[in-house]
């Protein structure tokens, strides 16, 4: 495989592994939003299973987001500055998960105040993995360039 190849690969497995370290994060929300409005906290594998499902939600994601906006992000900032790579990319990769989830909604019927709120959630959401696939890249284009 060459360079530019070995770049993405990494850059994209990092992305999923943080996609993928967020569950703990958003299980604890969520289980705190249940106890502050009685609702039911699910399960005793609740948490495991909304692991399994953003591990499969993240392998689809990887080539549909992270990969495409991270690509937009390096041809546009050719001159190599890492934070204009991150902007470029961040504004890619929110566009695209705001897309996706109000493509989900109108599939599912949902509301417009719940779409609204669900696609800033997708948009916040990808934005760590994506700054992640995208500083791999950078990192090892500048060890591979020295």
């Amino acid at each position: 495989m060459s360079s530019a190849t070995d770049r993405h690969a990494a850059g994209a497995v990092v992305a999923w592994v943080v996609f993928v370290a967020q569950a703990p994060v958003i299980y604890v929300g969520l289980l705190v939003y249940a106890w502050n409005t009685t609702g039911d906290p699910g399960g005793p594998l609740a948490g495991p299973a909304l692991c399994c499902s953003l591990a499969c939600l993240g392998a689809a994601l990887v080539p549909l987001l992270f990969v495409p906006a991270g690509w937009v992000g390096e041809i546009a900032a050719k001159s190599g500055r890492l934070y204009m790579k991150l902007l470029v990319a961040f504004a890619v990769a929110a566009v695209l998960a705001t897309f996706y989830v109000a493509g989900v909604a109108v599939l599912i019927d949902g509301p417009a105040a719940g779409t609204l709120l669900a696609c800033l959630a997708g948009a916040g959401a990808v934005l760590g993995p994506t700054a992640a696939y995208v500083g791999i890249v950078h990192r090892r284009l500048k060890t591979s360039s020295n």
